[in-house]
């Protein structure tokens, strides 16, 4: 998928480890192999609040030891919107960098 792959790539790009997608309208970034020392929901609540991107906590999945580390970001977005989005993500990463 076009949008999927833009996305991974500028993710990639900015520094970030982006997990294998496929079959989905999202990806999602390993933040602690991105070297973010920060956890999944102050990562999300941050980017939103700071940045303007929306992400998802992927611990909001788990009702036992959630994976705190993971971030799922949706690429069913128009180019520009994917652009701004790593470039405001990675001004993010370089904030709560470990």
């Amino acid at each position: 998928m076009r949008s999927r792959d833009r996305l991974a790539d500028g993710l990639t790009s900015a520094g970030f480890a982006v997990l294998p997608s496929a079959g989905t309208y999202f990806l999602n970034v390993d933040l602690r192999a991105s070297g973010v020392d920060t956890a999944d929901r102050a990562f999300c609540l941050a980017s939103v609040q700071e940045h303007g991107v929306a992400a998802i906590p992927v611990s909001a999945f788990y009702a036992q030891d959630p994976v705190t580390h993971v971030v799922r970001l949706c690429f069913a977005k128009a180019d520009d919107t994917l652009d701004q989005a790593v470039e405001r993500l990675a001004r993010a990463r370089q904030e709560h960098a470990a």
